[in-house]
């Protein structure tokens, strides 16, 4: 098969999974809030879920080993499917750990794989243009998502807004299944998975983790918390936020394949920072934090695909995709648990929702340092 196809195809299946993410998972630490959680609780929730995350990986190897990389995608997509219902009863502390449990579980099938197949599925004099597509996609499917979710949720409640997510994750598969076999290197055992880490990478992923447990996490309940606590308000500033976020990635893409990747490093390390200090401010002012989202989208367009750029070219190069981002998205789930529990004490200590997400500014540093400068190995497994 085609890789244009072959990238069309994952293309498709991921708008559609990030659909039924934007419209339903992007609203759990909402949700968790409207169930009676205070912030710092959600936050150690969700660091909870990272760790838990962090072992399964151990066990989903195995899975892995047995039916592929193709075949593990998908059963990590079926299991993420069958989150929401137990996320209803969240209330309940048993319920709340067979949620946490079939998240971590689905999520580490599904992310090491979905990023091994992307590492091999597109050309490396293309990737930032790909990426920046991907990106946009993305973004765009942010666009509607969210204000049906937020919709849904509002007026309908949220077992309607969550079986209707569900369908769409189910509904992403099939694209999957016409997609030819996925030639991301031999599964490792354990052993061989940590024995031949890129260290500079998974810095750079570890600290990716760290500043997404600000952005990513405990930024959207901070701002939910900003605007009243109204899911249409949440959704209609992620909406804004995306159709902002839409162009900057490709121009982004285009960029990195012009061989500008530092450079537009540099800016947008600076711009992460600025980002991190408007949204600092967010509580004060339900106008500021509408700002500083659709602001915050524009910078985080530009840094996904600089930084994804470089992770799915050293994984390619590595000539062992799987095995690469294996190791990669360990490095994340530790630094973003961090970062939520970082984010908790500083939400605790202050009393202040959005200074959640200040401690993750640090992360931005560690990531300029570990990604400038770096290329893609010609042949052979990446060096650290």
């Amino acid at each position: 098969m085609s890789q244009p196809r072959q990238f069309r195809l994952l293309s498709l299946h991921f708008a559609l999974y990030q659909f039924s993410c934007a419209m339903a998972g992007g609203f759990a630490g909402a949700f968790l809030l409207q169930q009676g959680f205070s912030l710092p609780q959600a936050l150690a929730s969700f660091a909870a879920l990272l760790a838990v995350r962090f072992v399964l990986r151990c066990l989903s190897l195995v899975l892995v080993r047995r039916i592929g990389v193709g075949g593990a995608l998908i059963v990590g997509a079926l299991v993420l499917a069958t989150q929401f219902w137990p996320l209803l009863k969240a209330r309940d502390p048993l319920w709340l750990a067979i949620w946490l449990f079939i998240v971590a579980l689905g999520e580490s099938l599904y992310w090491p794989c979905y990023h091994a197949t992307m590492a091999v599925t597109n050309a490396p004099d293309s990737r930032g243009r790909e990426l920046g597509l991907r990106n946009a996609i993305g973004a765009l499917v942010g666009i509607t998502s969210p204000l049906l979710g937020g919709l849904l949720l509002q007026r309908f409640g949220p077992a309607v807004d969550f079986s209707v997510a569900a369908a769409i994750t189910l509904i992403s598969i099939p694209p999957l299944l016409f997609m030819a076999p996925i030639k991301a290197g031999e599964v490792p055992s354990l052993r061989e998975a940590l024995g031949a880490v890129d260290l500079r990478s998974l810095k750079a992923f570890a600290s990716d983790g760290y500043i997404s447990g600000g952005l990513m996490l405990a930024w959207p309940m901070a701002l939910f918390v900003s605007l009243g606590s109204e899911y249409e308000s949440l959704g209609l500033a992620n909406a804004l936020a995306s159709l902002v976020g839409a162009g900057v990635g490709l121009v982004a893409g285009r960029i990195i394949d012009a061989g500008r990747r530092d450079k537009a490093l540099f800016w947008v390390s600076l711009a992460l920072v600025a980002s991190f200090a408007f949204r600092a401010c967010a509580s004060w002012s339900p106008l500021a934090a509408n700002i500083s989202n659709a602001t915050g989208a524009a910078v985080i367009g530009v840094y996904m695909t600089v930084l994804m750029s470089l992770i799915y070219d050293r994984a390619k190069g590595s000539g062992a995709a799987y095995r690469f981002h294996f190791a990669m998205e360990g490095g994340w789930d530790a630094g973003a648990a961090l970062g939520c529990l970082a984010g908790a004490a500083a939400a605790q200590v202050t009393g202040v929702p959005s200074l959640a997400t200040l401690p993750s500014v640090l992360g931005v540093w560690v990531m300029y340092r570990c990604v400038k400068g770096r290329k893609a190995p010609a042949t052979g497994a990446a060096s650290a």
